[in-house]
């Protein structure tokens, strides 16, 4: 009965906030950016942010806000409060967007991250924000245990693109089939990528884990900057920057003004963020989240890095995957068959991703299961010497792979910037792992 009742007030309180959004949006004559997709949004959204940034007064926060009730209380600069169904503190919320609908809202832009794992929610967020231009960050294995098909996530994340006056997906990751059957009839579908076959691609000349990547912008096939330098390393982060000068072309920022943007973009906290390790190594600190295919485009960083030593993988289990996670974990698993060293954490990534490594072709005694991520982080540290690359990526439950990169670091400082920091995350993970 408590949890019909909440579940009632939620929807109650989310038709509520979504009307003061739709009012705000329209009083102020915002403009909307929607960042979408199965991976890479939060990086995404926040090199959007950067590109649009010197040009507009841009509201974007850095947090996963993609919720029902949590990303339209997000435009009104505000959080879920801790009692659900206490009146009190949802009147002061409703009473402060109110403010801001009809006084001065300090923001021109909003750049928004909508996340779903559930059939139609996509399309709930764009019956009321109704964004200018979205973005598709892929299509890719997530929530499975929703959805019944590749093709159902598809759907779900294309969606999109009906709400949006002009979509830009990613030619890379959302394959063809998914973009002729869903795109075919909207008036002004673009892509970005690496690919030059895209509208809007970088090519890259030269990366460095450290020096980062200079790169070239392209449009239809054609250069417009070249010798541009940007602080992330990677595909997925490369493709970022493609998604960033897409948006700002789009949106009108002058070429010089988002050449001036684009190389500042950094990399967001726990997504392929380089950091210094202990004993002269470096951590490749990919630990926000996890899916088969961004493991295996870590894997190719990893692969790809210049390194005067070895190279070694932390890598936990990949939740929410349904029946099929056992085979998306071994395919993970001959994606690490390259590395020097492999420490797995998580149920599923020792029963299954850690074996799979080993008949692609990793020696046997390279690999080790952790029970936690603070025995992996132990583990990888009495390893260590100078020139070694660390990477190390993982869901969140039942893994939390950031703890094990706590424990490398050269600067202990550092800590503080990884995920999931708060008090609250701590005692969840010291709960989970009895520490």
């Amino acid at each position: 009965m408590i949890t019909l009742m909440k579940n009632v007030f939620r929807r109650a309180v989310a038709r509520l906030l979504e009307q003061q959004v739709r009012r705000l949006i329209k009083s102020h004559n915002l403009k909307v950016v929607a960042v979408a997709g199965s991976v890479g949004k939060t990086s995404t959204k926040m090199a959007v942010a950067r590109a649009l940034g010197g040009h507009w007064r841009v509201m974007v926060q850095e947090g996963n806000y993609n919720s029902e009730i949590g990303l339209p209380l997000m435009v009104f600069g505000q959080t879920v409060p801790e009692s659900l169904l206490n009146p009190l503190p949802w009147l002061a919320r409703f009473a402060r967007a109110e403010q801001l609908i009809r006084g001065n809202y300090p923001y021109d832009v909003l750049v928004l991250e909508l996340g779903t794992d559930h059939p139609g929610e996509i399309a709930h967020f764009m019956t009321y924000l109704e964004p200018d231009v979205g973005v598709l960050t892929a299509v890719a294995p997530e929530h499975m245990e929703h959805f019944t098909s590749l093709d159902a996530v598809a759907a779900e994340e294309l969606a999109i693109a009906a709400g949006c006056k002009v979509i830009i997906v990613n030619r890379d990751d959302v394959k063809a089939e998914y973009r002729t059957k869903y795109l075919n009839n909207h008036p002004r579908a673009l892509t970005y990528g690496v690919s030059a076959a895209a509208d809007y691609s970088v090519h890259v000349k030269d990366a460095d884990l450290v020096g980062g990547t200079d790169c070239a912008l392209l449009k239809n096939g054609h250069a417009t900057v070249v010798g541009l330098n940007v602080s992330v390393y990677g595909g997925p982060a490369i493709k970022t920057v493609a998604a960033a000068y897409a948006m700002g072309d789009v949106m009108g920022v002058p070429l010089a003004e988002l050449e001036h943007s684009l190389a500042h973009i950094v990399p967001v906290a726990g997504r392929m963020r380089v950091l210094a390790g202990v004993n002269g190594s470096t951590i490749i600190d990919d630990t926000y989240n996890s899916s088969p295919e961004a493991v295996a485009a870590a894997m190719a960083a990893l692969t790809n890095a210049t390194t005067a030593g070895r190279k070694i993988a932390i890598m936990g289990s990949m939740n929410e995957l349904g029946t099929e996670s056992p085979r998306y974990h071994e395919q993970a698993g001959r994606a690490c068959a390259g590395v020097d060293t492999l420490v797995t954490i998580g149920e599923l990534a020792n029963k299954h991703l850690g074996p799979a490594a080993v008949k692609a072709g990793l020696a046997a005694g390279q690999w080790q299961a952790a029970a936690s991520p603070y025995a992996a982080g132990e583990l990888v540290r009495g390893l260590l010497q100078p020139g070694d690359v660390v990477l190390a990526k993982g869901s969140q439950n039942g893994v939390f792979a950031e703890e094990a990169v706590k424990l490398l670091l050269a600067n202990p400082d550092e800590a503080t910037s990884l995920v999931r920091q708060s008090p609250s995350w701590l005692a969840k993970k010291a709960k989970q792992f009895e520490v």
